[in-house]
């Protein structure tokens, strides 16, 4: 199964409610967020889904601080049926490349989140 990787836009849509949908099935690990939350991530950039076949099967909400060379991962969250795929090591990596590009320097974000 192939998965794409993708941020989501600052207007949110159809893959920030997905992405709000699959945290509210998982409260009891992630605890509660609000959609207000994942949409002011998604303004700055911080919210990445993982589709398979335009589903969302996975998100990672993050920030990336100004003054610090470092990713600080809010929420992590693979749909149960898709666990052990790899999902969680793609959406840390996207994030990871990201960050490098944004920060232009490859050695300014630790290799390891």
């Amino acid at each position: 199964m192939s998965i794409t990787v993708v941020t989501v836009p600052e207007s949110g849509g159809r893959l920030l409610d997905a992405a709000v949908a699959l945290g509210n099935l998982h409260t009891k690990t992630l605890g509660l967020l609000t959609p207000q939350a994942y949409l002011q991530s998604a303004e700055v950039g911080g919210l990445v889904v993982a589709l398979a076949a335009d589903e969302v099967v996975g998100y990672a909400l993050f920030g990336l601080p100004k003054r610090k060379h470092y990713v600080r991962l809010t929420h992590l969250c693979v749909a149960d049926e898709h666990r052990g795929e790899g999902i969680a090591r793609q959406l840390i990596d996207a994030i990871r490349a990201g960050a490098r590009q944004s920060a232009g320097h490859q050695g300014e974000v630790p290799a390891q989140l």
